[in-house]
């Protein structure tokens, strides 16, 4: 009925609903950088687009505040400190990404698999969907196969 139905797209409503707020005990930074001096999306206070120049990973995308402009800017050793901030909150939001993409195709293959009342061409279809669903581990996104 509608309840069993309900039952199996709530792992799918989870990873969604999850993939939208912060896990419990997840630092704020692996999605805006949690500081004050930065963050990883466009948001005011922070209009100021940046990407990284002085650390390894260069052209990380971030924004900074029009105060952070005017006071850090311009001294490297402060704008270096900032970039390293920006490389590790951007690692960590990568990190949290691939975890939502493995989820997200682990939850896809079980509904294959478990569904009851689907044809086993809905069922290989499901799996085949899966299977689109790659993880890459180096980078920690996920991209479908082309």
């Amino acid at each position: 009925g509608l309840f069993s139905q309900f039952v199996q797209l709530l792992p799918l409503l989870m990873l969604f609903f999850l993939s939208f707020f912060n896990f419990p005990g997840e630092d704020v930074s692996t999605h805006t950088g949690g500081s004050k001096y930065f963050s990883l999306t466009h948001s005011p206070p922070f209009v100021n687009p940046l990407s990284t120049k002085l650390t390894p990973v260069k052209d990380i995308p971030y924004f900074v505040t029009d105060k952070f402009m005017r006071t850090y800017y311009r001294d490297r050793y402060q704008l270096s400190q900032v970039e390293r901030m920006v490389e590790k909150s951007y690692e960590n939001y990568l990190v949290a990404e691939c975890k939502n993409q493995q989820i997200y195709k682990k939850s896809l293959e079980k509904s294959a698999m478990e569904r009851s009342g689907m044809t086993q061409a809905d069922r290989e279809r499901q799996m085949k969907k899966s299977s689109r669903v790659r993880v890459v581990a180096v980078c920690g996104v996920a991209r479908p196969i082309s």
